[in-house]
């Protein structure tokens, strides 16, 4: 197991595959095993580093203030600790709101950005339903539920009743990495006001790396109209909107996700 130390706090990383490098930043009271098959998918093409934002997972978890700004430096730090000079960034979901930092904030590491069900803050976001709300951010109720009732509640959210009835394994997998690394109740508040203080609204237009910005149009989490947002204020960005997809599109619609990931990467290729 490899992890970099930063400022006292364990960041826990690991890497698959060979070739180009692409990171994967995971989402709100998520680690990086909830990518899935997607990782191992990813890693027979690119040299795949994947970890655990701090908090969740394998890291360290304090209950202390953080910020989508400092996760974006915990990244950076794990590409320093492998010595990667520049990799592809793939962010979901919160993570996605981490990529976007870490392309304004540390611009000279970036090859392309990849944006993943996401938004950008502030007051421009599209929020969502009363339902999907009360599952983000109703820290009383989030309390009041076991880890397994909490995967469950989460998964539904996460992907259509269809895809769940005919891929049972998809559940069991995210059930089971759920509760092996059980995520502290003080992480899911730290990390909302994380999110609730991030906006990258006015400094999108900066973020000069090619981008691509991926969702499913029936996300309740994050609305797909917030990926439209990101599209206007992204210079040259690229939108694909996945039909009747939910929130991890990157599951039901792994095919998907891996033909246009692929695709936008080999246009951009920097070899």
């Amino acid at each position: 197991m490899s992890f970099v130390n930063v400022d006292g706090v364990n960041i826990f990383y690991e890497t698959q595959g060979q070739g180009e490098p692409m990171m994967l930043i995971m989402g709100y009271g998520h680690h990086s095993l909830h990518w899935g098959a997607l990782t191992k998918e990813f890693a027979k093409q690119y040299q795949v580093i994947t970890l655990d934002n701090r908090g969740v997972g394998r890291s360290d978890k304090p209950d202390a203030p953080i910020t989508i700004a400092m996760m974006a430096d915990d990244a950076c730090k794990v590409l320093d600790a492998l010595s990667i000079s520049k990799a592809n960034v793939f962010g979901v979901s919160m993570g996605g709101m981490i990529a976007q930092e870490f392309a304004l904030n540390h611009s000279d590491r970036l090859l392309n950005l990849i944006l993943g069900c996401t938004h950008c803050g502030g007051s421009h976001i599209v929020i969502p339903d009363e339902s999907a709300m009360k599952l983000l951010f109703d820290f009383e109720h989030l309390k009041s539920l076991t880890p397994e009732q909490r995967s469950m509640e989460v998964f539904k959210f996460f992907c259509t009743e269809e895809f769940i009835d005919a891929h049972p394994e998809a559940f069991r997998h995210y059930h089971k990495v759920t509760n092996d690394y059980v995520i502290p109740n003080h992480t899911f508040q730290r990390q909302a006001e994380a999110i609730m203080k991030y906006d990258t609204w006015g400094r999108l237009p900066q973020i000069k790396a090619p981008t691509m910005i991926i969702t499913g149009t029936s996300d309740r989490l994050i609305p797909f109209k917030n990926s439209e947002i990101l599209e206007e204020r992204i210079p040259g960005a690229e939108l694909v909107l996945l039909q009747e997809k939910r929130h991890g599109f990157f599951l039901e619609g792994m095919d998907s996700t891996k033909i246009f990931v692929n695709g936008f990467l080999k246009r951009h290729s920097k070899k």
